[in-house]
Parts: C-alpha cells; structure tokens; sequence
C-alpha cells in the first residue's frame, strides 16, 4: 500500500477560482514521491514502484451560510476527513442561485475536477441548467435529484425521522411538569426540508396524541426567516417558553440552533425566577445538534436540553458517491433515497438526554420506527 499518506488536512488558496483547496488526510502529497509496496502474496516478493501522484480533484459547492451551519454541510465536511487519495476544492459559498449558477459553470468549464458536488436542493435547476450543457463533467447533488445522465442524486425522507421527534415530544409534553404546549421555530418558510420536517413531526404527535390519549397541543409554526441569525432565534425561543409557555420546541433552524441555546439559557432563568420545576427543552434538526443542548457544547457532556436531533446522512450519500467515482463506478443518472430502514436517516440516540427523556419514551420511538420500516405507518412529507 502507498505509504507517506496520512498528513493531515491542509488547506490552501485556489488559484483558478478563489475559496480553498482542502487536501484528505490521504490526499496532501500532491506531485509528491509516492513510494509503494506491494507484496505478492504466498510468494513473499516486494516491489518498490516510485512514481508522481496527483490526486484527483473534487469541488464542493454549498450556498451560504456554508460551513458551520450545523446541518447538511457539516456533515459533509465531517465526511471529507476521511482517508480518501482527494483533494477537495471548497469556493467561498455563493449568497444566491445565480451566484452558484456561475460557479458551478466556472468549476465545469475548467475541467479541473473528477467530480462537482453539490450540497442542497435550492440548487436542482441551476444544475440542471450547467450539467446539460457540459455533459462531459459529472456531478453529484447531495439532498436533491436532477434527471440527467452525468448527475448522481442522493435525497433523503428526512419527514420519517421527524415523526419519531414528534412521538418523542408529545410524550415529554404531557408529563406533570408540563403542559402540553409544543412549539416549531422553523429556518425558512418555503424550505423544502422543513416543510417536510414539520409535516412529519406534526403527525407524529398526532399519533401520540390518538394512541396514548394525551393533552398536547402543538402551535402554528413560526420562521425565523433565514438559515444563520442568533438574535432572532434567540429571542423567539425565549418567547416560545415563557410566553407561550411550551414545554418543548422543534427548530429546524440550522446554524440558528446557537440562538435556540441562548433563548433555552434565558428561558431557564425566568423559570427559576417564576419557580417553575420543569426544563427548556429542544429538538435539532439536520445534523446531531445534541450536544448544543450540554452545559458547556465545546465539552460535549453532562446531560443535554436538546433531548435528540432529526438527521439525514448527507456524509452518507457523498461517501457513497464519491467512492463509487473514484472505483469508475460513478452512478451518473442514479438517485439513491436514504430513509430509515436504509440508515440514511434516524433520530439521534439520546446520549445525552436519557435523564431528561424516559426510556420507554425511547423504546416506544423504535416501535414506531419499525411500524414505518414495515409500511404500517406512511409518513406525510406537507
């Protein structure tokens, strides 16, 4: 096998384009000396082969906010650390489709790259604008689906995972120390995948509600308005628990999820200061946001306000295309839907959350969860 390929990632200024070049644990030899062994079996014989290697490029494009989004993108960088003879190219985040439109024309005209990966469905016409008219540049749309021959989809029933925060919600709900109010705090009103979040989450407390007789209520949803305001969120978090008293909020926010903490931490005072026993208590969305719910999140322990997270594997699906790329296998025209009997979407485990949340709260999730694998429920996605 190679050896001398596991530096760690790097990055650097792209010359053609701007943005960054971010190297694989595998990938920083770039024009380097690769020096390999390889041993032949029962006869014992070793060759050494020294030669240039450079490895194959692929650009990422993820509208802004971009990274740090604690969401879909995330887990896709999350994803690109792992040892794979690549090297990525990730151009500042474009702020409308036009701008991607243009950069993603820009990355295919230059024929640089193996492979475009693009992150987010608000992109789907734009690629299928680009794709048709450079048919020799493959792509890949990760949380989308574009019907051409040199485009890989990847889409996920993210609204499977919600039904079961639903179940687990109505149940955290109706507990004594609540009071049955459950709130949504949305990203983006026209966001396809909140739209589908909340469709599914809403039913899943209506199941709760119809199997479990219990005296839950959910609110009318209400948006922040963008993808990365702390303020907003904060402030409308805060308003959810101590105004309209819920005992819960879902909040498909993404990097807003820092506000939802902050509106969390506020509303816990006001708790103690109106000598209310019971916590502000939060559900994620996207990525595993569990841990922005922990007493300190840069730790990551200690029992967590956000109880559980709605996930779809975007890592997954660009893991999975990009390796079928690089063996030839590069599943141009395919989509592939992650849902959860597949794994490409769950809720998270409750590893922080189990002294907040009963355990058969938990076992009863899993039972609805098997219900959906087996087609006995059919989930909503509006």
């Amino acid at each position: 096998m190679p050896i001398g390929l596991n530096r760690r990632a790097q990055a650097s200024e792209d010359s053609d384009h701007g943005g960054k070049i971010l190297s694989s644990s595998r990938s920083g030899i770039l024009a380097s000396v690769v020096i390999v062994v390889i041993v032949f079996g029962s006869v014992g014989g070793i060759l050494f082969l020294t030669n240039q290697f450079e490895p194959s490029r692929v650009a990422v494009v993820v509208m802004n906010p971009g990274f740090d989004d604690s969401s879909r993108a995330d887990q896709v960088r999350e994803a690109m650390t792992e040892e794979v003879a690549v090297q990525y190219y990730i151009p500042d985040s474009p702020a409308t489709e036009a701008e991607a439109q243009t950069l993603m024309e820009s990355l295919a005209s230059s024929g640089n790259y193996l492979l475009i990966i693009i992150v987010g469905n608000e992109l789907e016409d734009e690629l299928q604008q680009v794709a048709a008219i450079y048919q020799n540049q493959k792509f890949a749309l990760i949380g989308g689906f574009v019907d051409l021959d040199n485009v890989a989809s990847a889409t996920f029933e993210i609204h499977e995972a919600a039904f079961l925060a639903g179940i687990i919600a109505a149940l955290v709900a109706d507990e004594d120390e609540y009071n049955g109010t459950i709130g949504i705090l949305g990203s983006v009103s026209t966001d396809y995948d909140v739209i589908r979040m909340i469709a599914g989450f809403e039913q899943g407390v209506d199941t709760a509600i119809l199997a479990f007789g219990l005296n839950v209520e959910v609110l009318e949803p209400r948006y922040v308005g963008s993808y990365n305001d702390t303020n907003t969120a904060s402030v409308m978090t805060h308003t959810l628990f101590t105004t309209e008293f819920c005992s819960i909020v879902f909040a498909p926010v993404r990097a807003s999820i820092w506000g939802v903490r902050e509106g969390m931490l506020s509303a816990n005072e006001t708790f103690s200061t109106l000598g209310l026993d019971r916590l502000p208590l939060a559900i994620g969305a996207e990525m595993n946001q569990d841990y922005i719910g922990n007493p300190n999140p840069y730790v990551r322990s200690g029992p967590s306000w956000m109880i559980t997270s709605v996930v779809a594997r975007s890592d997954l699906a660009f893991t999975h295309i990009l390796n079928a790329t690089l063996w030839d296998r590069y599943p141009g025209g395919e989509l592939e839907d992650f849902n959860l009997a597949n794994g490409g979407v769950n809720i998270t485990d409750f590893a922080f959350s189990r002294t907040n949340v009963d355990a058969a709260y938990i076992s009863t999730a899993w039972e609805y969860a098997q219900a959906i694998i087996n087609g006995t429920i059919a989930v909503n996605d509006s």
